[in-house]
């Protein structure tokens, strides 16, 4: 499944399996800034524009 393949809007578990890193590693970019995305009550939720500028950088 390419990036484009992606849903519209992901976890921080389902990103994590997909780049095949830790949730941890996706939870230090979302703090640092290097990875917008917002919270749906407790949890992160990160869209897939998101997520392609965050890994072309």
């Amino acid at each position: 499944m390419g990036l484009d393949n992606l849903p519209d809007i992901l976890t921080v578990k389902q990103l994590a399996e997909f780049l095949q890193v830790s949730e941890l590693t996706i939870k230090r970019a979302i703090k640092t800034g290097e990875l917008e995305a917002f919270k749906a009550g407790r949890d992160w939720r990160i869209e897939r524009e998101s997520v392609l500028k965050w890994v072309k950088k």
